[in-house]
């Protein structure tokens, strides 16, 4: 074996070695979101949940927001398979039944939540970061078409797979944490809605 050879292993090795890191960087995060508002969460707070110092952070991640943007991507990403297992499940799945397991799943993820107002707060992303996260965006939108398309509702253009994921998501947003109401209470008026918007998506396909 050559010394290019040897050199070739090694900065593969070191590469496997830094994506590891930035993992559990990242899954320290998504730990810590399931814990306390993202507004409280610093540098130091990530760097002693994986015993390094705040520094060594800057090494995998140029700034806090580029960290909670690739936590946000990832968690995406587990969204996204969710949502395949779902569909893959049921070839009859309502629009009413797909909504309801989705707002189950998100009323019961903190961090996803916590993450959803931090980006909507921020609104920005380096080009990267920008192109990871609409490469999940139109995966998520995927499985918003195919569950209308099985229920007779025909997209040719996008805009109602866009209508329906930020609809669901927008009920969320504004009621997932309404003061003063259990639960129990929340779920039943956010399932009350979604089944509105379900049936608005019907009529508007037949008209």
């Amino acid at each position: 074996m050559d010394m290019m050879d040897n050199k070739s292993k090694f900065l593969k090795l070191k590469e496997g070695e830094r994506e590891a890191r930035r993992e559990i960087l990242i899954e320290a995060t998504l730990d810590l979101f399931g814990k306390k508002p993202f507004d409280e969460i610093g540098v130091r707070d990530i760097a002693a949940a994986v015993g390094v110092s705040p520094a060594s952070m800057y090494r995998y991640f140029p700034s806090r927001e580029d960290l909670f943007v690739e936590a946000f991507i990832k968690d995406l990403r587990e969204i996204e398979k969710w949502l395949a297992n779902l569909l893959d499940s049921s070839e009859e799945l309502s629009l009413e039944e797909f909504s309801e397991s989705l707002i189950r799943y998100l009323i019961d993820s903190e961090p996803t939540f916590q993450m959803m107002s931090y980006l909507m707060i921020k609104g920005t992303m380096t080009p990267d970061l920008l192109r990871k996260y609409n490469g999940v965006q139109r995966a998520m939108l995927n499985k918003f078409e195919q569950v209308l398309k099985r229920n007779g509702i025909e997209c040719t253009d996008r805009i109602t797979a866009h209508a329906f994921y930020a609809s669901l998501n927008g009920i969320l947003m504004t009621f997932r944490n309404y003061p003063g109401r259990t639960r129990e209470e929340i779920e039943k008026h956010i399932n009350r809605l979604s089944a509105l918007l379900c049936k608005m998506l019907r009529a508007s396909s037949e008209a």
